[in-house]
C-alpha cells in the first residue's frame, strides 16, 4: 500500500501489502517528479516494494498527491529509463527491483554530481577550498 501525503491531506492507495508514505514538499527545492522518484526508489532499495509490485496509475497517483499527471508521467518514466519500474501496456507500471548496489551506485554518482555543481558554484561565489574542506570535515564530525 502507498499512502501519500501532501500539505498534511493523506491518501491512500491500495497497491500491494506494503506500505510507503510518499510526502510532498511544495516549497521544496526539488521539483514534485523529483520527490516522488526519489521516495520510489528508496522503497524499492529499501525492499518497501518488491520485484513486480503494481504501482498506481499516473492518473491514480496524480489525483492522490494532488499533482498534474505529467508530474507522475514524468517521475515514472525518469524511473523506467533507470530500470527501477516498467510498464505493460494494459496491464499498468510495476516495480522492477535492480540489482540494489547498482541502483545506490546509480544514486551515489547523481549526488555526486550535485555535490560537485553546488561546490562550484560556492567556489564561484568566493567560498575557498580550505573553507568547504573544513565545512565538510565539521558535517562528518558532527555524525
Amino acid at each position: 500500500m502507498i499512502y501519500c501525503v501532501y500539505n498534511d491531506i493523506h491518501s491512500i492507495s491500495q497497491t500491494g501489502d506494503d506500505n510507503i508514505n510518499i510526502i510532498l514538499n511544495p516549497a521544496a527545492d526539488k521539483p514534485m517528479y523529483e520527490q516522488i522518484k526519489e521516495k520510489i526508489r528508496q522503497a524499492v532499495i529499501n525492499g518497501e516494494l518488491s520485484d513486480n509490485e503494481i504501482l498506481p496509475s499516473v492518473r491514480q497517483l496524480a489525483a492522490q498527491l494532488n499533482v498534474s499527471a505529467i508530474t507522475v508521467k514524468r517521475a515514472y518514466s525518469d524511473l523506467e529509463h533507470e530500470g527501477i519500474i516498467y510498464t505493460s501496456a494494459g496491464k499498468g507500471t510495476f516495480v522492477r527491483a535492480p540489482d540494489k548496489s547498482m541502483v545506490m551506485e546509480q544514486y551515489k554518482q547523481r549526488r555526486l554530481a550535485e555535490f560537485s555543481q553546488y561546490a562550484d558554484k560556492m567556489l564561484s561565489d568566493g567560498f575557498t577550498p580550505e573553507e568547504l574542506i573544513g565545512a565538510i570535515k565539521n558535517i562528518i564530525e558532527r555524525k
